[in-house]
């Protein structure tokens, strides 16, 4: 093992041992007494949306605004950007990052399933339906697709920056929009341990890819 395939395993281990113990960890405190409790504080802290049981938190223009931050991490934009990025490289010809790209993003989406799918006591009998079910909270989808798709935009666009001051810009953006991504989810439909469960499962995807790539 060479100098630099060391450096990045020892790199990966950091971020992807942290990572799946803070997903254990969440995992094992989502239960329904700590659920109902959060839902409570949100609900006498920010008050309901309007008078049914299970609407957000908070004034109608808050959840309007956390309903559009959300939306970076859903189903139409992560398409979009996807496409939008895919075809960048293409043109380019950067083959390789283009194919680390689509790794990364499409082995985030089928762990993803695979969480939701078996971390629910409600999960519908065919995994592939989870993509139109809103009722698997755990984890959450919206952060773990945020912290693998902007934090892989961030680093694409790093590499093309010359000024080191540019590229803490642009990583600072990035991790902004996924926390808020997250905070966002708070008041629509997620729990602090759904969201930061997403966090982590994504940075432990992510871990994995970079020293892949790296290594190869």
């Amino acid at each position: 093992m060479g100098l630099r395939s060391t450096k990045s395993f020892k790199t990966m281990m950091l971020i992807a041992v942290p990572s799946l113990a803070l997903f254990i960890i969440m995992f094992l405190l989502t239960n329904h007494s700590n659920e109902v409790a959060f839902h409570n504080f949100m609900r006498t802290t920010f008050g309901l949306t309007n008078s049914w049981p299970h609407s957000p938190y908070g004034p109608g223009w808050l959840v309007a605004i956390c309903k559009d931050i959300a939306a970076l991490g859903g189903h139409i934009d992560f398409v979009l950007i996807v496409g939008f990025v895919s075809c960048f490289l293409y043109f380019l010809r950067e083959n390789k990052r283009l194919t680390e790209f689509l790794f990364t993003i499409i082995g985030a989406v089928i762990l993803l399933l695979i969480l939701k799918f078996t971390m629910n006591s409600n999960s519908p009998g065919n995994m592939f339906d989870v993509f139109f079910s809103d009722d698997l909270g755990f984890p959450s989808g919206h952060a773990l697709i945020a912290v693998v798709l902007y934090t892989a935009l961030a680093k694409y666009s790093g590499r093309r920056l010359i000024y080191t001051s540019a590229r803490y810009v642009v990583y600072v953006f990035a991790a902004l929009l996924i926390f808020l991504i997250g905070v966002s989810r708070l008041f629509t439909s997620h729990t602090p341990t759904e969201v930061i469960a997403g966090w982590s499962a994504g940075l432990f995807w992510l871990s994995i890819t970079n020293y892949f790539f790296v290594k190869h």
